[in-house]
């Protein structure tokens, strides 16, 4: 039984791949900061009941919040880490186009571009470091790095989202690193770009619909081997440039 952990699952597109592992008979750990105060984790829960569906609390932004999830995961074993929590901007503005305008030069939001590096590249690598004895007991052995086509330098042709561009460029560059560093443990990981999907983040202007997307994703992930470790790939499966 594929068992798999999704970060940021209370919404967009962590929910959705919860949803869809759910459907597909796959065990699924859905890790957000208050799963109990989710109504969608709520009825999931109830409808497929344990051991399928494992609620469990995880800020990615607190290292003692990590460490915690470690210890009551404990001997159990992970095939497929989706490292999907992130942010884009503030609270009252978390998608685009508003979440733009404290990201330009001219009016940078210092103090949410330390937010979004601390939780878009420094909790996926704590997430990462804090589970791998359970994904080396697993066996798929995959971590996927929710990235975005922002993430792209070849591909910037636009500028803007300067904070939440630098922020996947930065857990790009993880990606390969670790690649690297986890290589002879087994374990294969890639940055994934779901597309400019219409949630909460994306916005509504987006170009694909959420579980259109995480259908798509989900075919990528069932066709990952060792040998993809440390690529940037979209969607469709083609690879992103650097």
């Amino acid at each position: 039984m594929t068992t798999i952990l999704v970060t940021g699952a209370n919404r967009g597109i962590g929910l959705e791949h919860v949803r869809q592992a759910l459907a597909a008979g796959e065990h699924c750990i859905a890790a957000c900061r208050d799963p109990a105060g989710s109504a969608e984790l709520q009825s999931l829960l109830k409808q497929y009941g344990a051991p399928a569906l494992r609620l469990e609390a995880l800020d990615v932004a607190s290292g003692e919040s990590i460490d915690a999830l470690a210890a009551r995961l404990a001997g159990v074993a992970i095939d497929i880490l989706i490292n999907n929590a992130g942010i884009y901007s503030r609270p009252e503005a978390p998608g685009w186009p508003e979440g733009a305008r404290v990201q330009s030069l001219a009016a940078m939001d210092y103090a949410l571009w330390e937010d979004i590096l601390h939780i878009n590249v420094m909790g996926p690598f704590r997430v990462t470091a804090g589970l791998l004895p359970n994904m080396l007991a697993g066996t798929r052995k995959l971590v996927v790095m929710m990235s975005s086509d922002l993430g792209s330098i070849a591909n910037n042709a636009q500028g803007t989202s300067h904070a939440y561009r630098s922020s996947k460029a930065a857990l790009n560059m993880l990606t390969k690193g670790l690649s690297i560093d986890l290589r002879d443990q087994g374990i294969t990981i890639i940055s994934l770009a779901p597309g400019w999907t219409r949630t909460t983040l994306g916005g509504s202007g987006g170009d694909w619909d959420t579980a259109v997307s995480v259908g798509e994703q989900r075919k990528v992930l069932a066709s990952i081997t060792a040998a993809n470790s440390g690529q940037f790939i979209d969607l469709t499966g083609k690879n992103v440039p650097w």
